[in-house]
């Protein structure tokens, strides 16, 4: 998958603040940022573009950037890492027997060290502000960093798994299981990553069901907690 176009726009920008947040550079603010996690046929995409178009930002600051597979590609380029090891990453298939693996075969650096690596550039990112992160654990990633709403998006299965026969081409019955196995290797990257429960709802500020909620109104709902964060993170500027 290719970077969103407002990932372009946005490119220059963040290489400056991430090179500044790092070793030795100028600390920055935190926020605000949104992390969405989201059951296999929610909706995850089409909502974190929406909220990206819609989310108010500063004149001076960069627009709001969705990262899902644009991540991983970031933290290789950042990492000045081979493009190509970006297919041992999708978000859907990591294990503990795909990391025995690659380090069987010789894979350098291992797949872990890489999901620590992304976990690191996801705290960069929501350091930077403006940033939505789409999958990868990424609530847990930014557990302690101030000014972030952190989302999940549920809905039965049976709409999922329409929803998802539309989207891949399938029948629904092929979508049903398609949304399984991603859900399944979901949860084991998040508890393998972070020992933690994908599915617990006490993990997130929102839990949104997609099926009963419109995404224009789930977007409303959201911005409102951003802009919830952001009031409060002003107040606690003139309040020092």
């Amino acid at each position: 998958m290719h970077a969103l176009p407002v990932f372009e726009k946005a490119e220059a920008y963040l290489q400056v603040q991430l090179t500044r947040s790092g070793p030795g550079g100028t600390a920055h603010p935190a926020g605000p940022f949104v992390t969405i996690s989201r059951e296999s046929g929610a909706g995850g995409t089409t909502l974190a573009r929406s909220l990206a178009e819609r989310l108010p930002r500063d004149e001076d600051a960069h627009p709001w950037t969705v990262y899902s597979a644009n991540l991983i590609e970031e933290m290789l380029r950042t990492n000045e890492l081979p493009v190509q090891l970006a297919r041992f990453l999708p978000e859907d298939r990591i294990s503990e027997i795909d990391s025995a693996v690659g380090e069987l075969v010789g894979l350098h650096p291992s797949l872990w060290v890489l999901v620590e690596k992304t976990n690191q550039l996801v705290r960069q990112l929501a350091q930077v502000g403006h940033t939505i992160v789409l999958g990868r654990g990424a609530n847990f990633a930014t557990s302690g960093i101030h000014h972030g709403v952190h989302v999940r998006l549920v809905a039965p299965a049976k709409w999922r798994a329409e929803r998802t026969a539309r989207w891949l081409g399938l029948d629904v019955d092929s979508a049903a299981i398609e949304n399984a196995r991603r859900d399944a290797a979901r949860q084991r990257y998040v508890r393998a990553t972070f020992a933690a429960d994908v599915a617990d709802a006490t993990a997130y500020d929102l839990v949104i069901n997609t099926a009963q909620v419109p995404v224009d109104t789930s977007v409303d709902i959201i911005a409102g907690f951003v802009r919830a964060h952001q009031r409060n993170a002003a107040d606690m500027t003139l309040h020092r």
